[in-house]
C-alpha cells in the first residue's frame, strides 16, 4: 500500500470512528432524555395519587367535623362543652371535640365576620380599620383610596390612588375593577403588600362583622363605638359572658359612649350581629414522601339543627 492509500485509509478509519462516537453520544442522550421523561412520568403520577389520598383524608377529616357540629347543633353529644354550645361558637366545638379531626388532619373552623369584608366596606368603615390599626394618616388616605380604584369599575384614580396607568408603569398586575376574589389578593393593591398582618384584618368573606369573634381592631372601627365601648367588650370575653346585643351592652356604658351608639344604632345593626352569619371549615391533611397537602374548605350556613355546606374550594400545596 502506497503512502497515499494509506493516508486515505486511516482518514476513512477516523471518519468512521467519528461516526460511531456520534452515534453513541446521541443513543446516551436519547437514552436520558427518555429515561427522564420516564422519571417525570412516575412523577406526575405519583404526584397524582398523593393529591388522592391526601384529598380523601382532608374530606374524612371534614365530615368527622360535620358530624360533631350536627350532634352539637341538635344536641345529642354527650361532650359537656358541645352540649352547652351552639351556633355562636362552632368553633369551641370543633376545639373541643375528642378525636373529631382523625389523624393526619388539620381541622379548624372560623367565623365569616371576623374581619371586615371588602367587597361590601365603604370608605369609612375601611379609613376605620386601618386608623384603630395605628398607621399614619397620610398611609390610610394612600390605602383606602388604591383600594377603592382596585375595586370599582372605572381606571380614573382617586386623588390618592392608582389606576390601570400606574400598574402598568410599574410592570404589576392591573386593578381587578371588581370585588377581591381571595384575601391574598390584597398583596397586589398598592401599598397593602409592605404593611404586615392586615390579612387578619379584612376578608372577602361575606358575613356580617361577628360581635364576639372579630379583633378589637376591627370593633374600635365601627361606627359608634368609643374607646369605652371597646373595652366594655373585652372585658365580657374575659368573662367569657357573649356580647349578645347592642341595647343590652349599651346599658353597661358610660352616658357619653351610650348616645354613640345611639345614634348610629341603625348602622351597626346592618354591619354587626350577634351569633355569625356563617362559618368557615377548613381541613387539611397531607400525604405522600413529598408531602403533598391538600386544603379543603367550606361555608357553612345554619339550616334548622344542621349545618349546610353552600360552598366548596379546595387547593394543592
Amino acid at each position: 500500500m502506497s503512502g497515499r492509500e494509506w493516508k486515505v485509509a486511516r482518514d476513512r478509519g477516523g471518519f468512521a470512528l467519528l461516526a460511531v462516537l456520534w452515534v453513541i453520544a446521541a443513543t446516551s442522550v436519547l437514552a436520558l432524555g427518555l429515561s427522564l421523561v420516564a422519571r417525570q412520568s412516575v412523577w406526575a403520577a405519583q404526584n397524582r395519587v398523593d393529591i388522592a389520598r391526601a384529598t380523601w383524608k382532608a374530606d374524612a377529616c371534614l365530615e368527622r367535623a360535620r358530624a360533631v357540629i350536627g350532634e352539637a347543633l341538635s344536641g345529642r353529644t354527650a361532650n359537656s362543652t358541645a352540649r352547652s354550645a351552639g351556633w355562636a361558637t362552632l368553633d369551641d366545638v370543633v376545639r373541643a371535640a375528642p378525636n373529631s379531626p382523625g389523624p393526619g388532619c388539620d381541622v379548624s373552623a372560623r367565623p365569616a365576620g371576623s374581619a371586615v369584608n371588602l367587597a361590601e366596606a365603604d370608605d369609612e368603615l375601611l379609613r376605620g380599620v386601618l386608623v384603630a390599626a395605628r398607621l399614619p394618616h397620610r398611609q390610610v388616605d394612600s390605602l383606602v383610596d388604591a383600594l377603592l380604584d382596585w375595586r370599582d369599575a372605572d381606571d380614573v384614580p382617586r386623588p390618592h390612588g392608582a389606576e390601570r396607568a400606574w400598574y402598568d408603569e410599574q410592570g404589576l398586575h392591573p386593578p381587578r375593577n371588581g370585588p377581591l376574589a381571595d384575601i391574598r389578593e390584597l398583596s397586589r393593591v398598592r401599598g397593602f403588600g409592605a404593611v404586615p398582618g392586615l390579612d387578619t384584618l379584612f376578608s372577602t368573606e361575606r358575613g356580617r362583622i361577628a360581635l364576639d369573634h372579630a379583633p378589637l381592631v376591627v370593633l374600635a372601627a365601627l361606627p359608634g363605638f368609643t374607646e369605652e365601648t371597646v373595652q366594655r367588650v373585652a372585658e365580657r370575653r374575659l368573662r367569657g359572658v357573649p356580647v349578645g346585643d347592642l341595647l343590652s351592652l349599651g346599658q353597661e356604658l358610660s352616658p357619653a359612649a351610650r348616645t354613640a351608639l345611639s345614634a348610629r344604632y341603625v348602622d351597626l345593626v346592618r354591619l354587626t350581629t350577634a351569633e355569625p352569619d356563617a362559618w368557615i371549615l377548613t381541613s387539611t391533611a397531607a400525604s405522600g414522601a413529598r408531602g403533598v397537602t391538600v386544603t379543603v374548605e367550606v361555608r357553612l350556613a345554619r339550616s334548622g339543627a344542621r349545618a349546610a355546606i353552600v360552598r366548596r374550594r379546595s387547593w394543592v400545596r
